[in-house]
């Protein structure tokens, strides 16, 4: 039962439940849950009847999707009875670890199997927690709090919060420079011009899916025109008014393009907003560093309503200048935006042309059309307030940001909507977690130079930091190189690459036990599969949770079973992702994963077999301690030492430290959802914050310098070229190569709608719709590719990158740029516990070329285009 608090009544969507009246069935028969098949985390509502799952529907209390399930939510029944089930704790027999090398599993107790664990645990923890990896990515949220609390607990930095080598590689640090928020999406409710670039929202994939699916659906009815810059001819492209096929790894001249447009030829921008909330009109030097006060070290602006320079806080200031030039102390000196505006005049339409493939008459138009939606000035009245109305949103996310220059793809498509004032306003982009009131009061606050500052979210397990200010750069003392990507928000990409040389870089230990989730690393996780295979075989001791044994389970030591997300209750709070809202949503909205039938035998909950571990390992009080700061525990609720708690009195602690005694675990349980109003400001929180975006990243030039000392003194040589204030485009290794001859095409990866990570292809439900749907299994390969290359539509042919040659199905279709091949999802499995998976498909990363010079300097992304020769079999 939906309940609201603070006053307020919702009114979501009304889904019948099959053969009964909302409300009026017991709890028993339809419990509410939350779905663990992907990570969006919908609200469903389960019908289990004598311990059986019968039915598993959206619940329509949810504000999260409002009734609405996907096919990976409704396959979860077959993942909960999958026959190839690991049902009890299995050890290794045999030292030889490799693809098709059988692991002759023996199984064990749980005795044997916690007691193997916890003995090496407490011998790490007693010597240097450097030595623990954990990768909490997959099938569970409780990995991130059972697993990830060992870093604030024992002071391991390694906790990998993601599968993917470039999840979250700049689309988090961006949103905490533009907004203090983590995930990013449209106010679709208001939005009249969204366009896709390398992403799928409000199509196939992203949070909020199954709610902003039909809002996106509603505004292209209401007349939102929806564009799709993208190589593939993908679901979002099929539904979109133009899909304009761009060439892999050109994003940042695209955004340079419509920028370019937008300042110098069209001059559409809003001034006001530029200049009160960012760092625009900072005056800067030769040096590209900004003017500052002597005194106080702020930077300078120039008012013109007086002529006078003043440091940029000073209450006088009236009409800061953003074009044109001033002198400090002798020193010509030009607002940042002037610098911004000149670089994005190196871009015109016809370069662009040329670099990306897009006509340069589209780009002028699309750019045109874009600027003109802005409204910008245009206010609107929400509830009674007044606030900017500024309906476009640019929205872009995995495909820019998985390229050797990451950061300045996906910058630069940011400043887009920056320079319109489209930032967490009416209709416009949203960081949807940027402002609290309630239940935790969390706004964004000025720090240095007066930007935008936020902790970022180092309490997510291993954490995400933000870009601005920095950090110091320093020689590295971990596996990840953290220290020398002073801008990253993480760096987990170059685990395996310093495991080829650790001595290169200086590392004094070495990773002795790694303990992973079902997120299937060593097929996602990073690119050549040998290297990451290399290094999983120099660990002591790998101990993974798994409901089936996947290709990373292949060359486990221990692998403990693991309950379904049907089997287990979790209150799942902000030490996960904030409490969800869907931009401008109004309101909040808490709901747990609750235990819909017991457990099948032998089977233990996460959060039980941890708290066993760690008792044993002799860290359960440094756990609990730190659980009470991650997930804000008040005192009375607190976990307290020498104290052993079950996962539901955790969850019950947990749930009154959020919203009081009156709301514990047993009335989550009962009624599934909590919602509250969310206010104005929080919903559109862009004004309301006081402080400015760092449009112009003066941080990146004294970090650069910075990092090459660092460098120098390690006798190592980097091109940091990236490390520049504006955003730039520069050519990835495949774009060089097609432009020599040298390769057929560049292979790049989609999502599909229906298919999840490393683990969907094996459920029988995503499987069938797989093989009925030809492209999620084939390849996809441009008519003109196809003539050339003598391919016709099914034809078995071979792609062949440095790394490795698969053979794959064409599948001929105009729905795909000229030089590109496409390749879906993340099949392509050889792991015998995936029986139905086996040989369907390619594994995309396999694919990719892995090694420091093909990561990004910036934010540590790998490059995700996959040099290719293409011919038949």
């Amino acid at each position: 039962m939906i309940t609201s608090l603070r006053g307020r009544e919702t009114r979501p969507q009304t889904v019948h439940r099959p053969g009964a009246k909302r409300h009026e069935t017991p709890a028993s028969d339809w419990v509410p849950t939350t779905c663990r098949m992907c990570l969006v985390g919908c609200g469903v509502l389960v019908n289990a009847k004598d311990g059986k799952v019968l039915n598993v529907i959206g619940n329509p209390d949810s504000p999260v999707n409002r009734g609405r399930i996907c096919a990976k939510g409704k396959s979860g029944i077959m993942n909960h009875y999958n026959p190839n089930r690991v049902m009890r704790p299995l050890k290794r027999t045999t030292a030889e670890k490799g693809i098709g090398v059988d692991p002759k599993w023996q199984e064990i107790s749980w005795e044997e199997a916690i007691d193997t664990v916890a003995s090496k645990m407490r011998k790490i923890c007693a010597e240097d927690p450097r030595k623990l990896y954990l990768q909490t990515w997959g099938a569970s949220q409780e990995f991130t709090t059972w697993l990830g609390v060992l870093r604030p607990a024992v002071g391991t930095p390694y906790v990998q919060t993601g599968v993917s080598p470039n999840c979250g590689k700049t689309v988090h640090s961006i949103q905490f420079l533009m907004a203090g928020g983590f995930h990013q999406e449209p106010d679709l409710a208001h939005c009249r011009y969204l366009i896709d670039c390398g992403t799928q929202m409000g199509v196939a994939t992203r949070e909020g899916f199954n709610h902003q699916v039909p809002d996106c659906a509603q505004a292209r009815e209401r007349g939102m025109k929806f564009v799709v810059v993208d190589p593939i001819g993908n679901n979002a492209a099929s539904k979109a008014d133009e899909w304009l096929p761009i060439r892999p790894g050109t994003d940042a001249a695209f955004g340079l393009g419509i920028l370019n447009v937008l300042l110098n030829e069209a001059k559409i921008y809003d001034a006001e907003y530029l200049k009160h909330f960012t760092n625009a009109t900072y005056l800067t030097g030769s040096t590209g560093k900004f003017a500052r006060d002597p005194a106080t070290g702020k930077p300078f602006v120039f008012d013109q309503s007086d002529g006078l320079i003043k440091v940029f806080d000073d209450p006088g200031v009236k009409e800061p200048m953003l074009e044109g030039e001033a002198e400090v102390r002798g020193q010509k000196v030009k607002p940042a935006f002037e610098l911004i505006k000149a670089r994005a005049a190196e871009y015109p339409a016809e370069r662009v042309e040329e670099i990306t493939s897009i006509p340069a008459k589209t780009l002028k138009r699309i750019a045109r059309e874009f600027g003109e939606a802005a409204c910008i000035g245009a206010t609107v009245l929400i509830d009674g307030v007044e606030v900017p109305y500024r309906p476009v949103c640019l929205d872009w996310d995995r495909g820019p940001q998985g390229h050797k220059h990451a950061w300045h793809h996906t910058w630069a498509l940011a400043m887009v909507n920056v320079v319109l004032g489209a930032v967490n306003v009416v209709g416009s982009i949203h960081s949807t977690d940027t402002a609290s009131n309630f239940p935790v009061k969390k706004w964004p606050e000025a720090g240095q130079d007066g930007i935008l500052m936020s902790s970022g979210s180092t309490h997510r397990g291993g954490g995400h930091f933000t870009a601005f200010p920095g950090r110091t750069p320093a020689r590295p003392e971990r596996w990840d190189l953290f220290e020398l990507f002073p801008v990253a928000a993480h760096t987990r990409t170059l685990v395996p690459e310093v495991y080829k040389d650790p001595g290169k870089w200086g590392i004094d230990h070495k990773i002795e036990m790694v303990i992973h989730s079902p997120g299937n690393q060593v097929m996602g996780g990073w690119g050549d599969v040998r290297a990451v295979i290399d290094w999983y075989k120099s660990i002591d001791l790998v101990v993974g949770f798994a409901v089936e044994i996947n290709e990373t389970h292949e060359l486990d030591d221990i692998v403990l079973p693991m309950c379904t997300y049907l089997e287990e209750g979790t209150f799942d709070d902000s030490s996960v992702y904030p409490f969800p809202a869907v931009a401008g949503e109004g309101v909040g909205v808490c709901q747990i994963q609750q235990k819909v039938v017991e457990p099948a035998e032998g089977i233990r909950t996460i959060g039980a077999v941890m708290t066993e571990i760690y008792q044993r390992a002799g860290i359960l009080d440094q756990v609990y301690d730190a659980l009470n700061h991650v997930k804000g525990m008040t005192p009375a609720n607190a976990l307290k030492p020498g104290e052993c708690y079950s996962m539901d009195e955790v969850s019950d602690r947990i749930a009154k430290s959020r919203f009081g005694n009156d709301y514990g675990w047993e009335w989550f349980k009962e009624n599934g959802v909590l919602v509250w109003p969310r206010t104005v400001d929080e919903r559109y929180p862009g004004r309301f914050v006081n402080a400015r975006i760092a449009l112009y990243l003066e941080n990146f030039i004294d970090r650069g310098e910075e990092l090459k000392a660092v460098l120098d003194e390690m006798g190592l040589s980097w091109d940091l070229a990236d490390y520049e204030p504006i955003p730039e485009w520069r050519p990835c290794d495949s774009f060089e190569r097609m432009r020599r001859g040298e390769i057929d095409a560049i292979g790049v990866n989609y999502k599909l709608p229906y298919a999840y990570g490393g683990f969907g292809h094996a459920n029988p439900w995503i499987n069938e719709l797989c093989n009925k749907l030809p492209r999620s299994y084939g390849v996809l390969i441009n008519p003109r590719l196809a003539r050339k290359k003598g391919i016709k539509n099914g034809d078995s042919i071979w792609l062949e990158s440095p790394v490795k040659k698969v053979q794959a199905v064409a599948h001929v279709t105009e729905c795909v740029h000229p030089e590109v091949v496409g390749i879906a999802g993340n099949a392509g499995h050889w792991a015998k516990g995936k029986p139905l998976s086996i040989g369907k498909g390619v594994n995309f990363n396999g694919l990719l070329p892995y090694g420091i010079e093909m990561v990004d300097v910036i934010s540590s992304a790998l490059d995700q285009c996959a040099p290719l020769k293409v011919y038949r079999a």
